[in-house]
């Protein structure tokens, strides 16, 4: 049984681009052997991501990332069944400042500025499905 976990989480500390490439080369060495794939997305201190895969690892990997001292406040926004998975061909993509305009991120944003702990799980959905569209999962971390 594949499952989609959307979470959301404040940084501990400053978000580096090394930080960022820590995560996402560690996503991408051990997520495919779990049957791992999703999303990471930042911008400034906060992160959202969405994670798919069989449920045991999804879950696992999950309360790994609750203990890792980097961020703080993780809060799950949404988790579901699926029958196809979104981000298929990514072991982690990402999108940050950078990658994404500002009008993209405010266009799913509940108020003036990008908070997802502030947004419903539909306008979560449509901006991680935007940006997988949009962004290229390969491109190295470059923060604003």
């Amino acid at each position: 049984m594949l499952v989609r976990l959307t979470y959301a989480s404040r940084a501990s500390h400053t978000v580096s681009a090394d930080l960022i490439r820590d995560i996402l080369d560690s996503s991408q060495r051990n997520n495919p052997a779990k049957g791992l794939t999703g999303m990471l997305c930042c911008n400034a201190d906060l992160f959202l991501q969405a994670l798919e895969g069989p449920r045991t690892e999804v879950n696992a990997l999950y309360n790994r990332l609750a203990d890792d001292n980097r961020h703080k406040d993780l809060t799950i926004l949404d988790y579901a069944e699926i029958s196809v998975r979104r981000y298929s061909q990514w072991s982690m993509g990402w999108a940050g400042a950078k990658q994404a305009s500002r009008a993209l991120f405010l266009k799913y944003a509940s108020s003036d500025r990008f908070d997802p702990f502030q947004m419903s799980a539909e306008q979560i959905n449509g901006l991680l499905l935007e940006l997988s569209e949009t962004v290229s999962p390969i491109k190295s971390p470059v923060l604003s």
